[in-house]
């Protein structure tokens, strides 16, 4: 079959170009000089040259697969750990100009043996691996654009581990907001910081719950060696928190850094999860994927949302809830009192079945996360008779302003159905004229088949103040498919998506996944030759 090739996307078309525009102002910064009077004078143009500068290879880091820390019971029916976990690994790559091979490895950069499908050259290049042994890289340089995106999926079907334990694989950074979890009485939290580069990264944690501040002593500082990863126990660093968020600040190099969560009622399975990075501290914040099945206000199982300012300053925010029919009217939402430095989580029950996403406005910067259950069915041989429940925990994405821009990617694992919530967010949030706002913008969405071509296109017309879904059946009917790729003008109102995921034989094991941006490309620098003396 001939490959198809890939245009430049708009979106990474616009990140190339914000790249390159730094980088030329930067260079236009530093090349000026003055004259005898002191003031600035541009160099002669005969002396200024423009010196393309490569993005420098980078690439993702990945989730280990899902695990408990508990011993062996020795009995099966009490154990934590009744069956496996079966675990994946999606990647896909889209490349538009030529780069490097991209690869996949270790964190140390070591070529695992059991991969099963190598990321091959050309314009698209997808891998499906399983039974992964480890955190793995996807390892790329940028060409002109690129769309890069991986998904480490872990499926457990009983016990204290049951539900589908789903995260991307992420950009490393020296900063993260991790907004979720706990640490209560039936809750366990791994924090899982990664290292893929070559020198030890210096990792400060802060902590915040239902009360405030929590005191993490001597365990807030964490030393992860090159090419190598530390798990911190939550639960013996910050016990007893009902809600929690962290901060994770890393000083000598970048690090991958999320929590994998997982809770039990008494002996019945509550959820299990990974609370993975959102957005900076924000005074606009999205939180996409929020799925009701019409629980009430006072439902424990109804969808919640969490909210951290993180400063010393108290302040209110305001919520838009955006649905399949438009904006909604939470009661409550109109107006929360935040005090800083304390988690406030409000109940979002009440709301009519359906997909929807929740814009934070606030007058101090936020950080924002959901969580989201569904009820699954006991088995036949079950100790206990109650129901068992799967939780998702959702990052919020920040809102810059002028509109949320949807360029973006998600890897879909083999053997899960998936459904895409896309949402259009208007510029006027004002609750007491949201429901006037109007307009569309049209997104355009392909996939990505495991053979790296282009296996589908849609255009999707999403409605400014509304939410619109591609449900399982719609999709499935489209061929398998690797990565969803979402790319939206520039010059229309804004627009963020996610995609939920749930086990092709289980629909009760699900989670839900943010898009990966497109990396930035390289750029041209302008420089000139100077004479140091004087």
């Amino acid at each position: 079959m001939k490959r198809k090739k890939l245009v430049v996307p708009p979106g990474a078309r616009r990140a190339a170009a914000a790249v390159g525009g730094l980088l030329c102002a930067m260079a236009v910064a530093a090349l000026t000089v003055t004259d005898g009077a002191g003031r600035a004078a541009a160099p002669p143009a005969d002396d200024v040259r423009a010196v393309p500068v490569a993005a420098a290879e980078g690439g993702l880091v990945c989730p280990v697969p899902a695990e408990l820390e508990q011993p062996d019971v020795g009995d099966d029916e009490f154990s934590a750990a009744p069956v496996e976990t079966t675990t994946s690994l999606t990647a896909a790559v889209l490349d538009s100009a030529a780069g490097t091979e991209p690869s996949i490895t270790t964190l140390d950069g070591e070529r695992p043996d059991e991969l099963t499908g190598p990321l091959t050259v050309g314009d698209v290049a997808a891998v499906r691996e399983g039974e992964l042994s480890g955190a793995r890289t996807v390892r790329v340089t940028p060409g002109g654009a690129t769309y890069a995106t991986a998904t480490v999926a872990s499926v457990t079907t009983d016990g204290d581990l049951r539900g589908m334990v789903a995260g991307p694989c992420a950009v490393p950074s020296v900063e993260h907001w991790l907004v979720g979890g706990s640490t209560s009485v039936g809750s366990s939290g791994r924090l899982v910081l990664q290292n893929p580069g070559r020198t030890p990264a210096t990792v400060s944690l802060e902590a915040w719950g239902a009360s405030g501040p929590v005191v993490l002593g001597s365990q807030s500082l964490v030393v992860v060696p090159p090419g190598e990863q530390v798990i911190t126990m939550l639960e013996a660093i910050a016990p007893d928190q009902s809600r929690l968020a962290l901060h994770v600040t890393a000083e000598g190099g970048r690090v991958g850094a999320y929590v994998q969560h997982h809770r039990i009622e008494g002996l019945v399975p509550a959820g299990a999860d990974l609370v993975v990075s959102g957005g900076a501290p924000s005074s606009t914040t999205a939180v996409s994927g929020v799925v009701s099945t019409g629980e009430p206000v006072d439902d424990p199982h109804a969808p919640r949302l969490d909210l951290l300012t993180p400063g010393t300053v108290a302040g209110t925010a305001s919520l838009a809830v955006l649905g399949p029919d438009g904006p909604v009217r939470l009661r409550g939402g109109e107006e929360v009192s935040l005090e800083p430095g304390q988690v406030t989580t409000l109940p979002l029950g009440g709301l009519s079945e359906g997909s929807y996403t929740v814009v934070v406005d606030a007058d101090v910067p936020v950080v924002a996360g959901a969580a989201v259950d569904r009820k699954g069915t006991a088995a036949e041989d079950a100790v206990v008779d109650d129901d068992p429940y799967d939780r998702a925990w959702l990052a919020g994405q920040a809102v810059p302003s002028g509109g949320a821009v949807a360029d973006g990617a998600v890897a879909v694992p083999e053997h899960a159905a998936y459904e895409v919530t896309l949402s259009g967010v208007p510029d006027e949030r004002d609750p007491e004229r949201i429901d006037d706002v109007e307009g569309s913008t049209e997104v355009a969405l392909r996939g990505v088949g495991p053979d790296g071509e282009e296996a589908w296109t849609r255009a999707v017309e999403v409605p400014t103040g509304g939410t619109v879904e591609l449900d399982r059946a719609e999709l499935a009917e489209l061929g398998d498919t690797v990565a969803v790729v979402a790319e939206q003008p520039a010059d229309q109102p804004g627009v963020v998506w996610s995609v939920r995921l749930a086990e092709a034989d289980d629909e009760s094991l699900f989670s839900v996944l943010s898009p990966t941006a497109p990396l930035a490309a390289g750029g041209d620098v302008r420089v000139r030759r100077v004479d140091a003396a004087g």
